[in-house]
């Protein structure tokens, strides 16, 4: 409903699309004009318009990223007699259209698919997607020359990928990207997050904010549900990992966060009175070396007590049970 200034009041309004006026069906007035319809356009390319109707989609969407929009002809040169156009005019035509073709935004399209194709096996949201896309998108000019070579269009997409993630304050480690990403080099997406970072240095909110996170944020909240649906934990051992974790960031552990985490559970799947998993099982979850979980368990052993919630274990059982686990580590080396 529209408000008409003859009627004063709010009134169901018509719009009629011939002329593209919008008028008041108690009083007639014309209330606006040139309405710009935005549905979907239709039309029909049969040979014989009176045949059955075949309605085709007119273009695809716009492509905000592209300079072009996405909107472009392609002129295919098609199968042998099939085209109305001789096959001399057909090569000038194609001829034509590669001297003028954007290949700026071919890079970028092909950028974008990469970056799908890692976003939807690292199974990110479309906003990481989206993210990654626009920051490829500032690659134009001079810059696209970097998305020419194979190698350095996988480090960029990878890159842009821990970019999004990391505005976002998503969970997600260069090791876990470059794995998508087709064994790309850790160096190489280094480099090209800092190629990234000096692109969009001109933003200075941007600027600052890459600037001050680290080269990966880890949420270990978010790791914990991951790690643990991995190893197919309980839901009572997930939530005594969890409140351990948090506790654990009381005391000073010098350890990364993830060989924390890992150090955790596999304190707790020691303590478990179902089943226990092994050192093997969870170093593969959680990306680490066994060698860096049980130094990591070495280092948190003290606290122990204090860290894992007293109703998932007593402290007679966590001295019993984590003590000789990991005294028989320390007499391992000592033999060594």
């Amino acid at each position: 409903m529209e408000t008409c200034l003859e009627c004063k009041k709010p009134t169901e309004t018509v719009i009629d699309k011939c002329t593209g006026d919008t008028i008041c069906t108690e009083c007639s007035l014309v209330i606006s004009h040139h309405y710009i319809d935005d549905s979907q356009e239709w039309r029909t390319f049969a040979n014989d318009d009176n045949s059955d109707r075949d309605p085709n989609r007119v273009g695809g969407p716009t492509n905000t990223l592209l300079k072009s929009g996405g909107l472009g002809t392609i002129i295919d040169k098609g199968r042998e007699n099939t085209s109305s156009v001789s096959k001399t005019n057909l090569y000038e035509l194609c001829r034509a259209q590669n001297l003028v073709r954007n290949t700026e935004d071919e890079l970028i399209e092909k950028a974008c698919r990469e970056i799908k194709r890692i976003s939807e096996g690292l199974g990110l949201i479309s906003g990481v997607k989206f993210r990654a896309c626009e920051i490829v998108s500032k690659f134009d000019g001079d810059n696209s020359k970097r998305l020419r070579r194979e190698k350095h269009l996988n480090a960029l997409c990878a890159a842009a990928v821990s970019t999004a993630c990391r505005g976002l304050k998503l969970s997600r480690t260069l090791k876990e990207i470059s794995l998508v990403a087709g064994g790309v080099d850790l160096r190489d997406i280094n480099k090209a997050s800092r190629i990234i970072r000096r692109l969009i240095g001109s933003d200075q909110d941007e600027l600052a904010a890459a600037s001050a996170a680290p080269q990966v944020i880890i949420n270990t909240g978010e790791l914990v549900s991951r790690f643990c649906s991995k190893l197919d934990i309980s839901v009572r051992e997930t939530n005594a990992i969890r409140e351990a974790v948090e506790k654990a960031e009381n005391f000073d552990i010098r350890r990364n966060p993830k060989s924390v985490l890992a150090a955790v559970i596999f304190m707790i799947c020691q303590l478990s009175q179902t089943r226990k998993r092994p050192i093997r099982e969870i170093a593969v979850a959680a990306e680490v070396a066994e060698s860096t979980i049980k130094n990591a368990a070495n280092d948190m052993y003290p606290y122990a007590s204090k860290i894992i919630p007293s109703w998932y274990a007593s402290e007679e059982d966590i001295n019993k049970r984590l003590g000789g686990t990991i005294g028989s580590w320390d007499a391992a080396k000592l033999t060594a």
